[in-house]
């Protein structure tokens, strides 16, 4: 079992939603050894990635669903940054009141606290 899946493992018996055991773009866990999850991530830096990306590929999805086949309406930029916005607010509330109720201050911390220090490589 690598490293990342088994502290995926732990953060969830702990009680943490398996979502924000992820790292962010989770398509990094592809290229790093050692991914730090969404939960060691600022939830001001959540907010603004996820609005900027999440914006952007609603936008993208809805274009090329529907909305390439009607007029443009202003309403569709709006509605993309709504949801952009919308899912990056939950996201950053999620991220922060986890992070308060298991008292995590930061990633090179826990790892310490926990044992999961860079000695333990494996």
């Amino acid at each position: 079992m690598k490293r990342a899946d088994f502290i995926q493992l732990y953060l969830e018996k702990k009680g943490v939603n398996r979502y924000l055991t992820k790292p962010y773009p989770a398509y990094l866990i592809l290229f790093q050894a050692n991914p730090k999850p969404r939960l060691f991530e600022s939830p001001l830096k959540l907010f603004v990635l996820q609005s900027v990306f999440g914006s952007l590929s609603w936008g993208f999805m809805m274009w090329l669903i529907i909305w390439r086949f009607e007029n443009f309406s202003v309403y569709y930029l709006y509605a993309s940054i709504f949801f952009g916005v919308f899912t990056a607010a939950i996201l950053a509330v999620n991220v922060a009141r986890t992070q308060t109720r298991l008292k995590i201050d930061s990633w090179d911390q826990w790892q310490q606290d926990n044992h999961f220090d860079e000695s333990c490589n494996g």
